[in-house]
């Protein structure tokens, strides 16, 4: 990445930083683009060059935080398959991985909350992710569904139907604690899973 590109990067990321504070202390509705830029200690003008309006802001806001709670949980599984040095299962895999989410969005409610159930935004994300390393895991990753002979298609439908699952009961069992309470679904959740990669 070049410097002007990297320099762009930085200040589109300082925005969002900026921006995900307020919308969590102040609310997305009591957030004024006057007090994202204010915050970001940018020119109104700038905000422009990165974002249509405050709306545009909050989708890439949640593409991003999406995209952070994917990366933390594809390290963690990457940290434990190098500890345990034992071949995981494309669905030992997944299990992980959403177990990772799961636990993240319990420890993280205010990220939950302005994420609300839209975790699926992510997988829209893949295509244009900049972050060649998460890029390049999860490739292997969606690989190792492709050597067990789905297609590249049937995997990503896959990885998004689970997503947006996880992300959907997470946020009603995490924030409502209702119909049940995580532990009470996380096997059920973990069984559908693997039937939804069988």
């Amino acid at each position: 990445m070049g410097k002007i590109a990297e320099k762009q990067n930085s200040k589109r990321t300082n925005i969002l930083d900026a921006a995900y504070e307020l919308f969590i202390s102040k609310s997305f509705n009591s957030t004024t683009i006057d007090d994202v830029v204010r915050k970001a200690g940018i020119a109104k003008g700038t905000f422009y060059l990165y974002f249509k309006d405050k709306y545009d802001l909050m989708e890439r806001i949640i593409a991003h935080k999406s995209l952070f709670v994917l990366r933390g949980a594809i390290q963690k599984l990457e940290e434990e398959k190098n500890v345990t040095e034992v071949e995981m299962t494309f669905s030992q895999q997944i299990v992980f991985i959403v177990n990772c989410i799961l636990d993240y969005m319990q420890d993280n409610k205010p990220l939950l909350t302005l994420v609300d159930k839209k975790l699926s935004k992510c997988v829209s994300s893949l295509s244009t992710l900049a972050d060649t390393e998460l890029r390049d895991e999860i490739s292997n990753l969606v690989q190792s569904d492709i050597d067990r002979g789905s297609t590249r298609e049937e995997t990503i439908k896959k990885l998004y139907l689970i997503i947006d699952l996880v992300g959907s009961v997470g946020f009603d069992s995490i924030i409502y604690e209702s119909p049940f309470k995580l532990e009470e679904i996380k096997p059920m959740l973990f069984s559908t899973v693997e039937k939804i990669l069988a």
